[in-house]
C-alpha cells in the first residue's frame, strides 16, 4: 500500500514539474531571441537589464567583442562579479574559465547597459560543443597565425635591410662627391700656385720615383735630393716647388692622399738631409694621377708616374732674366 502511495506521488511531482518546465523554457527562448534586436536597433539606457547573444570575435583582456546575428560588433566588459558558464543537464551549470571565451565561440550574455554598443556582463554562457568547436578552429589558426607573424617579421628585417643599405649608397654618394670636390679645389690651387711662379726662373730639377703604394724614398731618390739641396743653397733668394704624383690604380680620392704623402716624404728629407729650411719650400702639390709623364697602361709607364717633381726656383728679379 505505500509503494502505490509512493508511486502515486511521484508521477504527480513530475508532471507538474513538466507543465511548469514548458512556460519557463518557452519565454526563455522567446526572450533569447529577440534581445539581440532590441539591443542592436533600440536605444540602452544606462543601468538596463540586457540579453544578446553572438560570435566572439576577439578578445582584449577583460574585454571581448561579440558579433550579434546582424553582423553587429558589442563590447562586452568581464568584471570580477561575471559569471561563466556552461549548463549541466536542465537546472545545473559548471563555472568555466574567463580563458574559454575564446574567438569562434558562440556565447550568450546577460548584463547591463553601459553605454551604446557596450554591456557590463553578469553571466556569459556557452555550450561545450560550442567550446570543441572554437578550440579546433584556434588549433587549425595557430600554425597559420605563427606563419604570418614569422613572414612580417622576414618583411621587417628585410625592409630595415633595404633601408640600411640606400643609407650606405647615399654615404658613399656623398663621400664620392666629396672626394671629388676636394681634388677639383686642390688641383685649382695647385694651378693657381703654378701660375704665381711665372715670374721665377727655374735653376734645377729633380724627379725621384716610387715603389706602387708607398711613400718611401729609395737610395737613389735620397742621392738625387742631396745634390740638389747642396746646388739649391749655393743661390741666392731661392725656393723649391714639389709636386707629388701617382699612377691611375686605385681611387682618385687614394691617390690624391698618396701623391700628398710621397710630396711631404721628400720635403722630409730636404729639410733633414739637405739642410733646406722649410721657408724656402712652397706648399706642397698634391696632384694625384693627374699630368702623367706617360702612358698608365705598361707596368713602366706606371713606374714612371709615381713621382715626385722637385725644382728649384729663383725669382727673376734676383737672378736677371
Amino acid at each position: 500500500m505505500n509503494r502505490i502511495i509512493l508511486r502515486i506521488v511521484i508521477c504527480t511531482l513530475s508532471s507538474c514539474l513538466v507543465t511548469l518546465a514548458l512556460p519557463i523554457t518557452g519565454a526563455a527562448g522567446q526572450q533569447s531571441g529577440t534581445s539581440g534586436n532590441s539591443f542592436v536597433s533600440q536605444p540602452v539606457n544606462r543601468g538596463e537589464k540586457i540579453k544578446m547573444e553572438g560570435l566572439v570575435t576577439d578578445r582584449q583582456g577583460d574585454i571581448v567583442t561579440v558579433r550579434t546575428a546582424d553582423a553587429t560588433n558589442v563590447q562586452v566588459a568581464l568584471t570580477d562579479y561575471t559569471k561563466v558558464v556552461t549548463p549541466r543537464g536542465l537546472f545545473r551549470k559548471k563555472h568555466m574559465p574567463v580563458s574559454d571565451l575564446l574567438p569562434g565561440l558562440w556565447i550568450k550574455v546577460k548584463g547591463v547597459g553601459d553605454s551604446p554598443g557596450h554591456i557590463l556582463a553578469e553571466s556569459v554562457t556557452f555550450l561545450t560543443t560550442d567550446l570543441r568547436t572554437a578550440n579546433a578552429i584556434q588549433a587549425g589558426l595557430s600554425p597559420l597565425d605563427a606563419k604570418v607573424q614569422s613572414n612580417q617579421r622576414q618583411i621587417q628585417a628585410n625592409t630595415q635591410n633595404i633601408q640600411a643599405n640606400q643609407q650606405q649608397l647615399q654615404a658613399h654618394e656623398q663621400q664620392i662627391q666629396t672626394n671629388q670636390q676636394q681634388a677639383e679645389q686642390q688641383i685649382g690651387q695647385t694651378n693657381q700656385r703654378i701660375s704665381e711662379l711665372a715670374d721665377y726662373s727655374v735653376k734645377y730639377t729633380a724627379a725621384v720615383n716610387f715603389p706602387a703604394g708607398s711613400a718611401i724614398l729609395s737610395p737613389q731618390a735620397k742621392s738625387e735630393l742631396t745634390k740638389l739641396a747642396a746646388d739649391a743653397t749655393t743661390l741666392k733668394g731661392y725656393v723649391v716647388q714639389i709636386k707629388g704624383f701617382t699612377d691611375s690604380s686605385g681611387s682618385v680620392a687614394l691617390n690624391q692622399g698618396l701623391s700628398m704623402r710621397r710630396a711631404q716624404s721628400v720635403i722630409a728629407y730636404l729639410e733633414q738631409g739637405g739642410n733646406i729650411p722649410l721657408t724656402h719650400v712652397l706648399t706642397p702639390g698634391a696632384m694625384g694621377e693627374s699630368y702623367p709623364v706617360t702612358s698608365n697602361q705598361t707596368p713602366e709607364g706606371r713606374a714612371e708616374n709615381r713621382r715626385v717633381e722637385v725644382k728649384v726656383l729663383v725669382s727673376r728679379g734676383i737672378s736677371g732674366p
